[in-house]
């Protein structure tokens, strides 16, 4: 996303729309079902590239295989891999390929879509510690001693994940028209509150100079002069607002599940750990010491399991025995 891999600029409306059809004809060869280009506002001007969402239910051999064919299909020259993203000139025209597991197939599509219309109103969960993002809503958490952190499934439903907001979500499926209605659409969420863009993280900062639509809102927020702010109250107080809107989800089974693991790996760690390790074999460190405790993990089935029941002479001594 963003076009900027092989700093080729900008292509008017037209010229975009008739490259996406002539892609399209290829896709629906290639892939059939399994791919998704993002959604877009309907008077865009420009773009500064086109994405193709891929699931991975499409892939007939592998990934490697399948970039080596669309290189020939399209005749492409210029193309770049990293990881999961397959970016490549079309027509002198950046076209990005994201592979996407299928059970997020359709989340990252929705995510995508519509600019960064995604990422604000994943500001807006974040209030109710929970994220928005490519694998649908999760609810985020984060053991005291914040080393620890889960991300547990809350909804992959884009309607329920828009109503939990009170977003309108058949807005959101019409399309929107214009840049500026789309961020009408963001600000009429009752949630909605300024103080994060007014009082913006260097996260926050960096994000809005990189991305076009994020400085676009910032401005709409000043042009419009909106002032708009909801107190929240502390974030654990909304769990059983969500609980009761996800049942599904299971929310506090799940959280309490992770609460009973930190005690657990708390007692673990007390007896068994890097610094232990090192004491018992000093020249064991970094790497060295990452590999020794995973292979010596790698001896039980459930390792955690199997150190919670000894005692920390046993441990010590099994440490011994499997260093020698």
């Amino acid at each position: 996303m963003g076009g900027n891999l092989f700093k080729l600029g900008r292509l008017p409306r037209a010229d975009y729309k008739q490259i996406e059809t002539e892609l399209k004809v290829y896709l629906d060869q290639k892939f059939g079902q399994h791919y998704r280009i993002p959604r877009y506002y309907a008077n865009k001007p420009d773009f500064g590239d086109l994405d193709i969402v891929v699931s991975s239910a499409g892939i007939a051999n592998n990934w490697d295989h399948m970039q080596k064919e669309i290189v020939q299909d399209l005749g492409i020259s210029r193309y770049k891999s990293a990881g999961a993203v397959f970016s490549t000139v079309y027509k002198n025209f950046q076209v990005d390929f994201f592979v996407r597991n299928h059970q997020y197939f359709e989340t990252t599509y929705n995510f995508l879509s519509f600019n960064d219309i995604g990422n604000l109103i994943g500001r807006i969960f974040k209030r109710f510690n929970l994220k928005y993002g490519e694998q649908g809503l999760q609810y985020v958490f984060r053991r005291a001693d914040h080393h620890y952190q889960k991300d547990i499934e809350v909804s992959k439903d884009a309607a329920k994940i828009m109503g939990f907001l009170e977003l309108d979500f058949a807005h959101w499926q019409r399309g929107f028209a214009s840049k500026a209605e789309m961020f009408d659409w963001v600000v009429a969420c009752p949630y909605f509150s300024v103080k994060p863009y007014i009082e913006m993280s260097n996260k926050m900062e960096k994000r809005a100079k990189e991305r076009p639509t994020i400085q676009a809102f910032l401005e709409y927020l000043e042009a419009q002069h909106i002032d708009k702010t909801y107190d929240f109250d502390e974030k654990d107080a909304y769990l059983s607002v969500i609980e009761a809107y996800f049942p599904e989800a299971d929310l506090l089974a799940h959280i309490a599940n992770e609460k009973e693991r930190e005690k657990y790996v708390l007692a673990i760690k007390a007896k068994y750990n890097g610094r232990l390790i090192m004491e018992l074999f000093p020249t064991l460190k970094g790497k060295a010491l990452g590999d020794f405790m995973k292979a010596f993990q790698a001896q039980w089935q459930d390792y955690e399991k199997a150190l919670y029941a000894m005692t920390p002479e046993e441990i010590v001594d099994h440490l011994k025995a499997f260093y020698t």
